[in-house]
C-alpha cells in the first residue's frame, strides 16, 4: 500500500491484541487490519472486522500509540480486504476509517 504513508511498525502485539500496520497518514496514526479469504463461505474479508474487533483493534492502537508518545494523534481504523482469487490473483480493497 503506497499512499505516501510513514510506516511505523508492523505485526505489532501488545498485551491487548495485535496490529497488522501502524502508520501515520500527515498528522493521524492509522492502524491497518489485513483481512484474507479464498472464499466467500464465511463471508467477505471486511466483514470479519466486526465491533469486537474493532474494539480490540483500537485499544491496542491507544496502547501503541501511548508507547510511542502520539497518544495526542487523531486515530483511524482501516481495514485492507484481500481476496485471492482462483486463477492466483490477488485482489485488495481499501476501507478507511472502519467504525467512525
Amino acid at each position: 500500500m503506497s499512499k505516501g504513508w510513514r510506516i511505523l511498525g508492523r505485526d505489532l502485539r501488545t498485551r491487548v491484541g495485535e496490529v497488522d500496520l501502524l502508520a501515520l497518514d500527515g498528522e493521524t496514526l492509522v492502524v491497518v487490519e489485513v483481512k484474507t479469504r479464498s472464499g466467500e463461505a464465511f463471508g467477505r474479508p471486511e466483514e470479519a472486522v466486526d465491533g469486537r474487533r474493532l474494539a480490540r483493534l483500537r485499544r491496542a492502537a491507544q496502547a501503541l500509540a501511548l508507547a510511542r508518545g502520539l497518544s495526542e494523534r487523531p486515530l483511524r481504523i482501516d481495514v485492507v480486504a484481500v481476496r485471492a482469487m482462483r486463477d492466483g490473483r490477488l485482489e485488495c480493497e481499501h476501507f478507511p476509517g472502519v467504525g467512525e
